[in-house]
């Protein structure tokens, strides 16, 4: 501040400065110099240079554009970015650099997935770009979501359930979410390693048996108002020893179809949680239902 005081043609001169990393301080240092009223700053590209590097220039820009100033350099595809640099300095950029690196929008740990899904759950399009953990839309700079959450055994229920929202679509609720943790969990833990989208899909339909041929199938049912107020409900299911009929009644279609299968398995439950939802927004949309069954020994599925 005080440098160009004497100056009587401040406009005439450019006063910039060549901030170093030496002492890890290079963006501030830079940053503090623009404050200060310095008109340009020297550095590189992801702080390449003498010793620990000139200051980096792409994240005194991101921080710049992350703010809603424009730096007037172009970072909408920072891959190819990255990919130039690395090919002519023949150094990597290292994976959890500022915004560049591989890693820099993805989260592992539960507590940070879970914010990062509230965000998104909570964001309206065309708001203002405001989410935890991500000071910028990956978008803006050429990346996808799909890198955000990864899941691996520091995730929680928030990243499993994201992924299999954004990937097909089912909004799981929550204690869904909480029981299909627990087996994400012990597959992680079990292979020590993180699971890929593939895998973490194939976890869920053998889990909930959405497989090709399910021990049980509804292929068709009637159902009748009775005088007393009760619904009757005759069905026809198909299993692996052929069909057979399912008979049951109750308040509504759902509590005699538990009525006619707590006949069936021999076992009493109730229907403890319901909760459904479209696949898309047309008309002819199809539908998913999820229901939790408690039985009486306090267990649910």
């Amino acid at each position: 501040e005080f440098s160009p005081r004497p100056f009587t043609r401040r406009s005439d001169a450019c006063i910039s400065v060549h901030p170093h990393n030496d002492r890890g301080t290079g963006v501030a240092s830079a940053e503090l110099a623009v404050m200060a009223g310095a008109d340009r700053v020297e550095g590189c590209l992801f702080g390449n240079g003498e010793r620990t590097g000139n200051v980096c220039l792409v994240t005194l820009a991101m921080i710049l554009y992350s703010q809603g100033i424009s730096p007037n350099l172009d970072f909408s595809d920072m891959n190819r970015v990255v990919e130039t640099v690395e090919t002519c300095n023949q150094l990597p950029v290292h994976p959890r650099h500022p915004w560049a690196g591989r890693l820099a929008y993805t989260a592992f740990s539960g507590s940070h997935q879970d914010a990062i899904k509230k965000g998104f759950d909570a964001r309206k399009p065309g708001e203002r770009w405001e989410m935890p953990y991500l000071p910028v839309d990956p978008q803006d700079i050429g990346c996808t979501y799909e890198a955000v959450i990864r899941v691996n055994s520091q995730s929680g229920k928030s990243g499993s359930a994201w992924l299999i929202e954004q990937n097909h679509g089912l909004k799981l609720p929550r204690a869904l979410q909480q029981d299909f943790s627990q087996h994400v969990q012990q597959e992680t833990d079990n292979h020590g390693k993180e699971m890929t989208q593939n895998a973490l899909w194939q976890l869920f339909r053998a889990r909930y048996g959405l497989v090709a041929s399910p021990p049980l199938a509804l292929q068709s049912y009637r159902s009748d108002s009775q005088q007393d107020g009760q619904l009757r409900l005759t069905a026809s299911v198909a299993t692996h020893g052929g069909t057979r009929q399912l008979e049951g009644q109750g308040n509504g279609l759902l509590s005699a179809a538990a009525h006619g299968l707590s006949r069936w398995i021999n076992a009493s439950f109730v229907i403890k949680d319901y909760h459904e939802h479209t696949l898309g927004e047309r008309s002819d949309s199809r539908s998913v239902a999820y229901i939790r069954c408690l039985f009486q020994d306090g267990t649910s599925r």
